[in-house]
């Protein structure tokens, strides 16, 4: 009887775990404006989020993330099953309570030998042989042997045999099962201008690599900012846009909240009128303090043949607001462009590889994706490597359970930055630039670059982000944070035929910033002050790095070449070259290569 009571105890238990998942899940799906109609489909993913042992908030991202890049697919048990598939070929599926339990008996069985061993060493003497036994036993022990190396295949002995887990990884880490099956590995996924003569990746080494003048070079205070610098800072940049897109279009703006018959130019910032998801009916436009002190008028966007927004989008528009409190727009407003140099192409050609984070598996610490692109790297003597963090993540499982070995999480992102020095070939320019999810550093947007108490060498440069670098002429802006995922789910748009990835990417152009959504994603702690100082475009780029866990691509949005080299532990990273002596522009001399690791 007491079996049966136990056995009902159980199921009723994880019938009221899995409800409340499924409870979770609806929640933060309903967070994307995604209403689940089928219980079958939350129940499934349910099971998958059980199965994985990831929070419903990251089922819901993944799935998003899925969707999107499998052309907006549909909530249904169908695409949920190929959702499943595609997650379980991906990711190595462990049992954290099974392996806690083998670990601690494994613990205990060798420290009761260990005590046993000692007891004998202390009475017995040196020639005995239940001594010799015991020390040989001491040597096989399970304790002992969790120090030396394990079983590994000859390929993987010979990576380890180059030091990567004494120098990257905790002393527990163990080869990453999926990393050593993965497939395709040094094909090319995705290319732009990619020509047969362009396969030399050598570089020529006489090149000069610099910070802008607005980027961030130091640690600053942050959790200071007041409401009212934040305000200031916000209406700051809207009078500046305001300004530019007048002069851009030739019109005199007008208060958007005074009533009036006739057409008018307005420019504001979109908001939603309530805490959801942004839809056409709760489009709100607020305007400046100078010229609409400040108030806020719904819009009506049932007269525009297209639109493109998102909140804290910057727009003008032309229109009618008949009764002051709702505004017609019937026309958009022409975005002045970023301000263009123009350059001479270099005479010789730049090569950069680069990568972002995370460097390590889903399913191990071993950093064996970084170790390979360092290996690349030492074999194709690029002119400059790029790192985008994050470098120690604070998502992974292991570092979310603490389970690092011996290590602190500060010795593992000193020792990466050591290792990445140290293998790196001199005559490489190396750029670093942090991730909000690092482990131990500032998570504030902007970051400042990572802080260590050792130098790195000449070659090394650390940079805050975001940042933009100056390549010998060649204008490179780039960002960790995942602005293009961000953008992607608040935006809507009414653009048949386009281009979504280049649309989301065009955004950051005509906003001319880095991170142009307010509010901004909760996975990111914006400081407005130096936002406004150090996170906007000095000029158009010649070269835009956003990685995302969006899809990879390559594309040319108004003339500047725009990269979204997705994600090392996803099993990619870029190479990229400026051809040298060419009479074509940057956009059109560049050739890029998505690679599988």
């Amino acid at each position: 009887r007491k079996s049966w009571r136990t056995s009902y105890y159980n199921e009723y238990k994880s019938y009221l775990r899995m409800t409340e998942l499924q409870h979770s899940i609806k929640e933060e799906l309903e967070n994307f404006g995604v209403e689940v109609e089928e219980e079958d489909v939350v129940a499934k993913l349910a099971e998958l989020c059980s199965e994985l042992a990831i929070k419903p908030a990251k089922i819901a991202d993944e799935w998003m993330a899925f969707s999107m890049n499998n052309k907006n697919l549909e909530l249904d048990i169908e695409n949920v099953t190929k959702f499943q598939r595609y997650k379980l070929s991906t990711t190595a599926v462990t049992t954290p309570k099974t392996t806690k339990q083998r670990k601690s008996i494994v613990s205990a069985t060798a420290s009761i030998g260990d005590l046993f061993d000692d007891v004998l060493d202390a009475y017995l003497p040196e020639n005995s042989p239940v001594r010799a036994s015991s020390q040989k036993r001491k040597l096989e022990s399970p304790s002992s042997m969790r120090t030396l190396k394990v079983r590994r295949t000859p390929t993987q002995n010979n990576r380890m045999s180059h030091g990567i887990t004494a120098t990257l990884s905790p002393s527990n880490a163990s080869p990453s099962q999926s990393y050593s099956q993965r497939k395709g590995s040094g094909e090319v996924v995705h290319s732009y201008n990619s020509t047969e003569s362009s396969d030399v990746w050598e570089g020529h080494h006489q090149i000069d690599v610099r910070l802008s003048e607005t980027t961030l070079r130091k640690q600053y205070k942050y959790m200071f900012q007041k409401l009212s610098s934040k305000a200031e800072s916000l209406d700051e940049h809207l009078e500046i846009m305001e300004t530019l897109i007048a002069e851009e279009n030739g019109v005199t703006l007008e208060s958007l909240s005074m009533p009036n018959q006739g057409e008018i130019s307005v420019v504001g910032r979109v908001c939603c009128d309530s805490d959801g998801r942004l839809n056409s009916q709760s489009v709100v436009l607020e305007g400046s303090l100078q010229l609409s002190h400040g108030k806020a008028v719904q819009l009506d966007l049932s007269q525009l043949n297209s639109y493109s927004i998102f909140p804290g989008c910057l727009i003008g528009f032309k229109g009618t607001n008949p009764s002051g409190k709702k505004f017609i727009p019937t026309e958009i407003l022409k975005y002045p462009p970023l301000k263009h140099v123009k350059k001479d192409i270099p005479e010789k050609a730049i090569t950069v590889f680069g990568a972002c984070g995370p460097f390590s598996c889903p399913d191990s610490l071993s950093y064996e994706p970084l170790h390979d692109l360092i290996e690349k790297v030492t074999e194709e003597n690029p002119d400059v490597l790029i790192l985008l963090g994050p470098f120690v993540d604070v998502q992974h499982k292991l570092i979310e359970s603490g389970d690092i070995g011996n290590m602190t999480f500060d010795e593992l992102i000193k020792n990466q930055m050591k290792y990445i020095a140290d293998n790196v070939p001199v005559s490489t320019k190396v750029v670093i630039i942090p991730n909000s999810r690092d482990v131990g550093s500032d998570n504030v947007y902007p970051q400042p670059p990572i802080s260590l108490d050792f130098p790195l060498g000449d070659n090394v440069t650390m940079s805050a982000d975001p940042c933009t670098v100056d390549i010998s002429g060649v204008t490179v802006s780039l960002t960790s944070s995942d602005i293009l995922f961000h953008l992607g789910r608040e935006e809507i748009s009414h653009q048949p035929g386009t281009d979504r990835m280049g649309r989301l990417a065009q955004h950051l152009f005509s906003q001319r910033n880095f991170y142009p959504l307010y509010p901004n994603s909760d996975q990111l702690n914006l400081d407005y002050p130096h936002f406004i100082k150090h996170c906007f475009f000095e000029q158009k780029p010649d070269i835009l790095i956003l990685p995302s866990n969006l899809r990879y691509f390559v594309k040319n949005v108004n003339g500047s070449v725009v990269i979204n080299p997705g994600k090392l532990d996803k099993g990619t990273y870029f190479k990229l070259k400026v051809q040298g002596g060419t009479d074509k522009g940057i956009s059109e001399s560049t050739v890029v290569k998505i690679m599988k690791i």
